[in-house]
């Protein structure tokens, strides 16, 4: 794919039930950094999912490293946001595509740009993210953003992109990051916690504007690591109390694109 005359590239994956004459959910995922879409597919296990999987690479940055714009690490040159714009028009076209059951998902860097692109791009449903890294000078989530879903999975014990957020590199804490969101959904009332695990707890707000729910996972002493990853996802440790591509799919599910809101 062309975009702003640099060729960018993604592996696409489709379920093994696969009928042009069947719509299926989408899910465009985004890697983290110095990862490359392959890892991510490999790791994610979101191909096991019954829908269509975009697995976007990233462009070097600062390092040689892949990422994304949203980040410290690669400015408005690579044109990120049209890449993310360009690959959720050409699945709302698709035949073979629901377009009211986009998502977008991510890790670490791709996930803060998963949501900070989901926040200014009509026609996605939902956004998950995990591990994610926000980065209050470069998101474009602002208060009046888009509001829509959204799920996100951090460990407490995160080595790279810490829980409580990093205020020397302008990250933002998780729970300040979901009470942002939280305020673009015009959530009201008192939040639901339910321990799932004993290292799993899960915070959900779901008096929200457009029917929205916002969803916080806590795993505790959870590392940089993907949920239920079977192959090496980050440092730390890596629960399997939880499942992070079973859990995104289910939200993903549960929350199709509004028709009142594009």
């Amino acid at each position: 794919m062309n975009v702003g005359g640099q060729t960018r590239t993604f592996i696409e994956h489709v379920p093994a039930n696969f009928s042009p004459r069947t719509k299926k959910p989408a899910v465009i995922a985004f890697h983290g950094r110095g990862e490359t879409d392959g890892r991510f597919a490999a790791y994610s296990q979101l191909d096991g999912a019954d829908a269509v999987v975009l697995y976007a690479q990233g462009l070097n940055g600062k390092g040689g490293k892949p990422s994304w714009e949203a980040t410290p690490y690669i400015g408005a040159w690579a044109h990120d946001y049209e890449f993310a714009t360009d690959l959720v028009r050409w699945l709302a076209k698709s035949p073979c595509v629901d377009a009211t059951r986009i998502g977008m998902t991510g890790k670490s860097d791709g996930a803060g740009f998963a949501a900070s692109a989901a926040c200014r791009i009509n026609g996605v449903a939902a956004v998950a993210t995990i591990s994610a890294a926000f980065y209050q000078e470069h998101s474009h989530c602002t208060a009046s953003g888009r509001p829509l879903p959204v799920l996100n999975m951090h460990g407490t014990a995160d080595p790279v992109i810490p829980y409580d957020g990093q205020p020397a590199r302008g990250l933002y804490s998780t729970d300040d990051w979901i009470q942002l969101w939280r305020q673009r959904d015009q959530c009201t009332g008192q939040a639901t916690d339910r321990k799932l695990a004993p290292d799993v707890v899960r915070t959900t707000w779901s008096s929200c504007a457009h029917g929205n729910t916002v969803v916080n996972y806590r795993i505790i002493g959870g590392g940089h690591t993907w949920a239920g990853a079977t192959k090496p996802s980050g440092p730390g440790d890596t629960t399997h109390s939880l499942n992070a591509a079973q859990t995104v799919m289910a939200f993903f599910a549960a929350h199709p694109l509004p028709r009142t809101n594009p």
